[in-house]
């Protein structure tokens, strides 16, 4: 993923971590993908830092705790879907102490969002 594209080639698919530690969807991923969801699953690689991101199908407007247990919920309030998640990044030893963009890729194989923290996309700035 280190070409800063997605396989669409859509530069605009990004995910931001912020010093909050949320995980800001844009909406180029988070429209396709998870308008529709109020929880989502988060989950690591094993050997390669690579966040996961599983939008959680919940079918009730009350969902048990069963039904969320290690979920995060979705902020739909702005244009992005924020997740505030500072317990799983920081478990992860993901926290960061500036906001930084990653590409994403949806990986309709697994129904996953791929973030590759190894990868962050270079700001102006940067560039």
């Amino acid at each position: 993923m280190n070409n800063h594209t997605t396989p669409t080639g859509s530069a605009g698919e990004t995910v931001a971590i912020s010093q909050d530690d949320e995980l800001r969807l844009n909406t180029d991923v988070y429209h396709p993908h998870f308008t529709n969801r109020k929880y989502v699953r988060l989950g690591t690689h094993p050997t390669v830092d690579l966040i996961f991101v599983r939008p959680v199908a919940v079918d009730t407007a009350d969902p048990s705790e069963e039904d969320i247990a290690s979920a995060y919920k979705i902020d739909h309030t702005g244009y992005t879907g924020e997740v505030t998640c500072r317990r799983f990044l920081q478990h992860h030893n993901y926290h960061h102490t500036a906001t930084t963009q990653y590409v994403a890729e949806w990986w309709s194989d697994h129904g996953v969002l791929c973030v590759d923290l190894t990868d962050p996309v270079p700001t102006s700035e940067q560039s």
